[in-house]
């Protein structure tokens, strides 16, 4: 059961990269309402003078990190704005009777929460820490709040990550690969059943450029029509949302209004409640996935599983990857 999840999620990692959402073989992509006067040159100035702030700012924070040798509950991880914080440890019991350690061993379980302020996208995920017992590595497992988030400037993420280890192990280190490509690692240490007590503000404000339900936007290569969002109940008995939890959805109907063919996927959406990333929805059947010729339209929703409490929820479309420029579509109840 372990391999089967672990091959879903490396295939939902991949057909994330591998769908290009519509406008992403462009290289640059201006999302207008429609009947919206366009802004003034002086706004564009304004736009490119907050882009410069932040990429000296980015630059300013990666010039001031500092890695420690070891991280314990309560600390933080900066690296280049990207802020990982140590919250809590534990030992983890699953009530899950096809889920369990084999005998001799246990499992446990560090919970993290993730600001990105690095001023552009950035992605967190499981499979960038690995686990050792005495020195062996042990093998992951996972559980219903798994960290794995794609994060958009200013979002955050909470999450935790689990592992089997020997019950009589002694000293348990957990790497995190905070940096791939310079083979940078950061070291957690596994404290047992410990809690920083560490609470995190939601942050309820609105993005400066949303859409509402009716609205029209037109990209450089889509006609984009936000037409309802909603409340959805499941009738299947096995999904449900958590309890506090519950399922929202926008609907969609895009036109490829470019001169090849789009694809437009679900996996291109993501959902922000008070500005922490949510978990996608899939068990709606008419789910937005399709290949577009040119002139041919598509609907479908996109569906997430959001607190109650929510005040503020935005769902966001990434119009081109290569700029990551985002479309932000605000849910209303």
């Amino acid at each position: 059961m372990k391999k089967t999840k672990q091959s879903i999620l490396l295939l939902l990692c991949i057909l994330s990269f591998a769908l290009f959402a519509i406008g992403s073989g462009s290289s640059s992509s201006e999302a207008t309402k429609v009947g919206e006067v366009e802004k003034e040159s002086e706004e564009s100035e304004k736009a490119n003078d907050v882009q410069d702030s932040k990429e000296s700012t980015s630059s300013k924070v990666s010039d001031s990190d500092e890695i420690k040798d070891e991280y314990h509950v309560g600390d933080k991880l900066n690296y280049k704005g990207l802020e990982v914080t140590y919250v809590e440890s534990s030992y983890y019991e699953s009530d899950n009777q096809f889920l369990q350690p084999t005998d001799g061993n246990q499992f446990i379980r560090l919970v993290f929460h993730v600001d990105n302020n690095s001023g552009s996208d950035k992605a967190v995920s499981v499979y960038e820490f690995n686990c050792y017992a005495d020195g062996y590595e042990c093998e992951k497992t996972y559980g219903d709040d798994d960290l794995s988030a794609s994060l958009s400037d200013g979002r955050s993420a909470d999450g935790a990550v689990y592992f089997e280890i020997p019950q009589n192990a002694n000293n348990i280190e957990i790497e995190y690969e905070f940096d791939m490509f310079n083979d940078k690692k950061a070291k957690f240490v596994f404290e047992g059943d410990k809690n920083s007590g560490l609470s995190f503000e939601a942050s309820s404000t609105q993005s400066e450029e949303v859409y509402h339900a009716g609205d029209i936007i037109e990209t450089k290569d889509a006609r984009i029509v936000y037409t309802k969002c909603g409340e959805y109940t499941s009738d299947n008995s096995f999904l449900n949302p958590k309890d506090g939890n519950r399922y929202i959805y926008i609907e969609l109907e895009i036109e490829n209004t470019s001169d090849h063919d789009q694809t437009v996927s679900y996996f291109s959406f993501t959902c922000y409640a008070d500005g922490s990333s949510c978990d996608g929805f899939y068990g709606m059947d008419d789910a937005l996935s399709a290949t577009l010729s040119p002139g041919r339209k598509a609907n479908g929703t996109v569906a997430f599983e959001v607190p109650k409490t929510a005040q503020n929820i935005e769902i966001e479309y990434e119009d081109n990857m290569w700029t990551q420029n985002k479309l932000v579509f605000l849910y209303e109840d």
